[in-house]
């Protein structure tokens, strides 16, 4: 598992899904990077690679200000997981770009 560099992920929301791109640099176990949907760019808080699950947090700020926690996993060039939020739980997925 290398989750290192550039992901392509739809995030299913309530209202629909939602295309952005994901950053990851690896340092260790430590996990950095950015989200970004073409409105807001976001950098990953709290990052980290937990027995081969990668843990983060995100704030956005449009349309809505939220907080989300994200776990997820990589299989080869195909990342997936769930973002969680105060109003429940979104689902993820993309490939390496």
């Amino acid at each position: 598992m290398n989750p290192q560099g550039r992901w392509n992920v739809v995030i299913e929301t309530p209202v629909g899904p939602r295309s952005g791109v994901l950053e990851l640099l690896v340092n260790g176990d430590e996990l950095s990077g950015t989200l970004s949907d073409g409105e807001q760019t976001t950098p990953i808080l709290e990052g980290r690679i937990v027995d081969g699950t990668l843990q983060w947090s995100a704030r956005i700020t449009r349309p809505l200000r939220m907080s989300f926690r994200f776990t997820a996993t990589v299989d080869a060039d195909t990342i997936s997981g769930s973002a969680k939020y105060l109003l429940g739980r979104a689902h993820f997925s993309g490939v390496r770009a």
